[in-house]
């Protein structure tokens, strides 16, 4: 997957102006509104965590995909969840990899976009892998079952 910078969320907040009053009134003004962007992320994929983690070692809490079925030519929104200690992390799937960058300790986000896909391969499902690194070079994969449309 070709490495992208993380695109900013834009949040929109309304508010409905009170209204001209002539006089006092012990009625209260309307309260604001706003308007929240929707969770951008349909798909959430949380692997079973092991019984036991060897100190240091990287860890994958959850990955959030924009869907499950995933579009030839269409966009992919990736979030990865990983513990604090991780470096980097990397999105795989056959031979193309990408690098997802990391916004803050834990935060992995990317945008992308999917390339064409044959015709023949609509339809089947493949598995992304997401490979997290520890700073000693302790490597955790989880692997997240899509569908390609």
């Amino acid at each position: 997957m070709p490495e992208v910078a993380p695109q900013p969320v834009p949040i929109q907040a309304s508010a409905t102006p009170a209204a001209p009053q002539s006089g006092p009134s012990n009625s209260p003004l309307p309260a604001p509104t706003s308007t929240t962007t929707p969770n951008p992320y349909a798909y959430r994929f949380v692997p079973r965590q092991p019984d036991h983690v060897a100190p240091g070692m990287p860890q994958i809490f959850a990955v959030y995909l924009n869907s499950k079925e995933l579009h030839s030519l269409g966009p992919i929104l990736i979030k990865v969840s990983t513990s604090p200690d991780v470096v980097k992390v990397v999105s795989e799937n056959g031979s193309s990899a990408g690098l997802v960058p990391m916004i803050s300790p834990g935060d992995f986000e990317a945008t992308s976009k999917l390339p064409k896909i044959p015709f023949i391969a609509s339809g089947i499902e493949i598995y992304i892998d997401f490979v997290a690194t520890g700073p000693t070079g302790e490597k955790t994969t989880v692997r997240v079952p899509v569908k390609i449309i």
